[in-house]
């Protein structure tokens, strides 16, 4: 959710994201329809290990010969539509 309010209000961005953010901008202002939603991490696993794998690389763009530890698992149990349940607190 922070990514999609740091998208929708770009002057409240932390200084080491605003270029990020900026670009993304741009490319969100060309001539095409983009539809951008919050998806909650358990519904993306994948994205979810790859951005917390991100947190040990260093800054800049990085290509893999092959997948991270754990995604080739989490790709092959997408496609057999393993679920995985997100627990919430209710509220009383």
């Amino acid at each position: 959710m922070l990514a999609l309010n740091l998208i929708d209000k770009p002057e409240e961005s932390p200084l080491l994201t605003k270029s990020m953010v900026r670009c993304i901008q741009k490319l969100l202002d060309k001539d095409w329809r983009v539809t951008i939603s919050h998806v909650f991490r358990e519904g993306n696993r994948c994205a979810d290990l790859l951005a917390s794998y991100a947190l040990d690389l260093e800054i800049g763009i990085h290509f893999f010969c092959e997948p991270p530890e754990g995604l080739v698992d989490m790709l092959r149990a997408d496609l057999d539509g393993v679920g995985i349940m997100r627990l919430c607190n209710s509220i009383v």
